[in-house]
């Protein structure tokens, strides 16, 4: 046992002594009001940041300060509300049985409530680039213990959240016509093993700091050394980025060198990345084996089987909805989540062959990727790159 977990004993000992103090009805209360205020704060960020850079009331800045804390700040505000709502109801119980019971059911509830906020939290920690509050998350019995216990990770869980709450999405494949969703065959599920060995040929991409409201995460792949491409969606409007390889262990700083909102393309330098490149492979045709991978809903490293439905030139918008764009794409047969864009599209060889960008807005069972060609001069640009570009607006996914 660490050191770590004796400390979260100790703390859950507190905390049960809290919740036998301030009784069941009066805990649940601030508890629920505190999620209630903070799922309101991150609902209302985005638009409010939005409204006070319009009025000039603050600067981006200053409002993208405003996005983020705002759901700490509504969270504790409710919580106060919702404590004092549950003590004003404890008055009722009187101090016969019920005061006991309330009280019993306090300390329960303030023990179990510590360790699902240690459980988030520690979700939260793996999608870091925190060494050492990872290290010591990966040796806590007590955060394994929680894990085995729950039905999904930790990390799952807080990349489930962040997706029902999320406000960025993918850019618009088709602008004016309708999706042709061709039927294939189920993809092959032997692909999951050629995923499984280009792990650390993948990178997990993670803005972290923005001109816009709310910062991005999403994946990307190493095609030369130290040369990273994921998509103009993710990184668009950052003024501060890391990657790690394979998703976890050390951030590595990127400076974008090149960006095309038009393709949804983008090319971080990112010096002494220790990581190799993956090989380029043959354009597919319709029904070809592949695979996605990459780090949906900022969690762990995801291996999704795919099947080409057709490659199509579509019509489409670029990242900030404003012109009209024609892109090569694959048509996939794939599970296509927030958080896979940017990663690659690989042959039953493990080479790139595409770069995942959407999803289908009516079929779930379908997402959509760059191909190869449409990426041709990207690829050259970045490989001759030396200089920073211009970081873009924000996207209006």
């Amino acid at each position: 046992m660490t050191a770590f977990d004796v400390a979260l004993i100790v703390f859950a000992v507190l905390a049960g002594a809290a919740g036998w103090s301030q009784g069941l009805v009066a805990g649940a209360s601030t508890m629920v009001g505190f999620v209630v205020g903070a799922v309101i704060g991150r609902l209302a960020g985005p638009p409010l940041a939005d409204l006070a850079v319009e009025q000039g009331i603050a600067s981006e800045a200053g409002a993208s300060g405003l996005a983020t804390l705002l759901p700490l700040i509504l969270g504790i505000a409710f919580a106060c509300g919702g404590g004092w709502t549950g003590a004003t109801l404890k008055t009722a119980l009187g101090d016969g049985l019920g005061r006991v019971v309330d009280a019993v059911g306090g300390a329960l509830t303030g023990a179990v409530a510590f360790f699902l906020i240690v459980w988030l939290v520690a979700g939260w920690v793996r999608t870091t680039p925190l060494v050492a509050a990872n290290e010591a998350v990966a040796e806590s019995r007590i955060v394994s213990l929680l894990d085995r216990i729950a039905p999904v990770t930790s990390a799952e869980a807080v990349g489930a959240i962040s997706q029902a709450l999320a406000t960025n999405g993918f850019p618009q494949v088709f602008a004016g016509e309708s999706e042709r969703i061709r039927s294939v065959g189920e993809p092959d599920p032997a692909m999951i093993d050629v995923g499984r060995e280009m792990e650390d040929r993948t990178v997990r991409v993670t803005t972290t700091a923005s001109q816009c409201p709310a910062l991005q995460s999403g994946s990307g792949w190493v095609f030369d050394d130290d040369l990273v491409m994921t998509n103009a969606h993710v990184v668009s409007g950052s003024t501060g980025r890391i990657v790690q390889v394979g998703g976890a262990g050390r951030p590595y700083k990127a400076e974008l060198v090149v960006l095309d909102a038009a393709r949804d393309i983008a090319v971080l330098r990112v010096p002494g990345l220790d990581a190799q490149p993956l090989e380029l492979g043959d354009p597919l045709a319709a029904d070809d084996d592949a695979v996605v991978v990459g780090y949906p809903e900022n969690g762990p490293y995801t291996i999704s089987p795919a099947r080409v439905r057709e490659a199509v030139t579509a019509q489409g918008l670029d990242i900030y909805d404003e012109d009209t764009v024609l892109r090569d794409v694959y048509a996939l047969r794939a599970v296509v989540r927030s958080g896979n864009s940017g990663g690659p599209l690989l042959d039953d060889e493990g080479r790139a062959v595409g770069m995942v960008f959407a999803r289908s807005g009516e079929d779930p069972e379908t997402g959509y990727a760059l191909t190869l060609s449409e990426m041709e001069e990207a690829l050259a640009e970045g490989s001759s790159a030396e200089e920073r570009v211009p970081v873009g607006g924000c996207t209006t996914q």
